[in-house]
């Protein structure tokens, strides 16, 4: 085995523990967070919502397209290969992570005196 295999299976390694942790984060952001309603948000939150939704869109295709070139190099190509793919695909599924991290601490924030309520 080469170094740069070597790394890569390393740098797996790591990705997907880090994106275990997150996952286990935003399961309990998502667990304690009281969560608003869509409609009860101000103009600024609502724009911000909608670029977290689109940048989230993009890195769900991109996730897609690095899930699905894994997957072909599983059969045609060799295991460093699948192994730098599926390092993409962890990548862009911890972006995924983060933003929806972001969107659940913004539907959960409170604006000041709904927070009485």
């Amino acid at each position: 085995m080469n170094f740069g295999a070597a790394l890569v299976y390393i740098a797996l390694f790591i990705l997907t523990i880090y994106n275990v942790r997150r996952n286990y984060h935003l399961m309990k952001l998502r667990s304690n967070a009281n969560i608003r309603e869509p409609e009860k948000l101000s103009q600024d939150e609502q724009s911000q919502l909608k670029g977290f939704n689109s940048d989230k869109r993009k890195w769900s295709i991109l996730s897609q397209v690095f899930f699905f070139t894994a997957l072909f190099l599983a059969f045609k190509g060799t295991l460093a290969q699948l192994a730098f793919f599926m390092d993409l695909y962890t990548v862009s599924v911890i972006c995924i992570n983060n933003i929806d991290i972001d969107i659940v601490k913004l539907l959960g924030q409170s604006s000041g005196s709904q927070s009485e309520q």
